[in-house]
């Protein structure tokens, strides 16, 4: 039986980012995969899905420019923009292969599990190690009705030869809202159904106005109903009407934890993920995890995962110097329009009793926005009485790269006033900073 430094399961931002530091210090390292190397992100998430987005956003905003004299009709053709995509995401697992293999790190494809505190079994060969990286990401949570096998996941949909023409998205999530519009750009019928709250974690009144824009576009929106039956192409739901299409399951996603047995290793976790301290060490101090998988105080976001796998592998080495820093996590969901946060929500600010002033803007008649017809463009901004942004939410045409700049300013406690004596290149999203904080 062969003996490592560290053995990582999985093979995504995580675990590359510590395959990286852990090689870089001289480690004998083997990485266990049970899917394709290199992850969901580049894949199966985030990656094939932001290039999708773009064609949805060029037809958004050639509607939006329309009447300011635009002319002439844009179309998406699927089969081209897929063989894009895949000539992209097929090409990810050689190339972190073959990478892996010039420095020397040794590879395993299959279902691994522990079989002690320092030894599993992938495929009914056996390896151990000295310690162990669990970065094995989440996969889609099942959708447990009658009939529930028949739904697709986001996985699946990067598969279709052929878009339905009416699609049935489960779910009021990131993944569920993204697909929806890029689906619905791309010619499909769409329903979503929403539960409960459409993206809990964002700000209300920017949710609103996406939701109105979502059903602005054609999107049937619907609340507080959900699938519970499917039966072929009909889907029965929880109001007893049925609708008739191709179910997308965007239920959510799980730790992938339930086939590694991680009770023979002493490892606790629940069903928020492998239990983890401050330094990403679980109840076995040998074993850490890092990513998506870990009960971290991070979000399940692709950065995130980076940078406690950069972490854990730290800790590794130097027994638990590193722990995780406090940072604000800004986030965007690609819709059109796309929106963004960073820092504290309006409920969040109330519940830890913090005194803040909320500043709104409607941004749409700002030249930034006004020029591309961005009706939707708002912005919300809390403070502290001292002058520091808490957390800014943005909904717009530029959003995505507009929160960066405010994680920026929250990341170095920046005042409202540092930012006005800042000077950014005008017109851009970024002179606007100094208007709406």
């Amino acid at each position: 039986m062969k003996r490592y430094d560290v053995i990582i399961i999985g093979s995504g931002s995580a675990a590359s980012q510590a395959a990286s530091v852990l090689r870089d210090a001289g480690k004998q390292i083997a990485i266990v995969e049970n899917w394709t190397f290199g992850g969901t992100c580049p894949q199966r998430g985030c990656d094939p899905k932001k290039m999708l987005a773009e064609g949805a956003e060029l037809i958004a905003r050639a509607e939006r420019m329309k009447p300011l004299g635009v002319t002439g009709e844009l179309k998406l053709d699927w089969h081209a923009f897929k063989h894009r995509v895949d000539e992209y995401r097929f090409a990810v697992p050689t190339t972190k292969m073959h990478h892996w293999q010039e420095h020397g790190i040794d590879l395993f494809e299959g279902e691994p599990h522990f079989i002690d505190e320092d030894s599993i079994v992938i495929e009914g060969h056996e390896i151990s190690a000295h310690q162990f990286l669990i970065a094995s990401g989440q996969i889609p949570r099942p959708l447990d009705i009658s009939g529930g096998d028949a739904a697709i996941t986001s996985n699946d949909v990067f598969d279709l030869e052929v878009l339905p023409h009416h699609v049935i998205i489960a779910g009021a999530g990131y993944i569920a809202f993204e697909f929806a519009h890029i689906l619905r750009r791309f010619g499909c019928d769409v329903t979503l159904l929403v539960r409960s709250r459409a993206l809990k974690s964002f700000d209300r009144k920017v949710v609103k106005r996406l939701v109105d824009e979502t059903m602005q576009i054609g999107i049937d929106v619907r609340y507080g109903i959900e699938p519970v039956d499917i039966n072929g192409d009909i889907v029965t739901l929880s109001d007893d009407s049925t609708l008739e299409g191709l179910v997308l399951n965007a239920t959510g996603r799980i730790p992938s934890i339930e086939r590694l047995r991680l009770g023979a290793a002493g490892i606790e976790s629940d069903h928020g993920g492998v239990l983890v301290n401050e330094f990403l060490q679980t109840t076995n101090p040998n074993v850490y995890a890092a990513g998506d998988v870990a009960k971290s105080r991070n979000p399940a976001l692709t950065p995130f995962a980076g940078q406690e796998g950069r972490i854990a592998a730290l800790n590794l080495l130097r027994n638990n110097t590193r722990p995780l820093p406090k940072r604000p996590a800004p986030t965007v969901v690609f819709t059109t329009p796309p929106i963004a946060k960073v820092g504290l929500t309006v409920d969040e600010a109330k519940a830890q009793g913090i005194d803040y002033e909320c500043k709104d803007n409607d941004l749409s008649h700002f030249l930034t926005y006004e020029r591309i017809n961005d009706t939707t463009a708002f912005s919300r901004i809390l403070l502290s009485k001292d002058g520091h942004v808490l957390g800014a939410h943005l909904i717009g045409q530029h959003a995505p790269e507009l929160i960066n700049l405010f994680s920026f300013i929250i990341q170095n406690n920046m005042t409202h006033q540092h930012v006005k004596h800042l000077e950014f290149a005008y017109p851009t999203s970024a002179s606007d900073i100094s208007y709406i904080i």
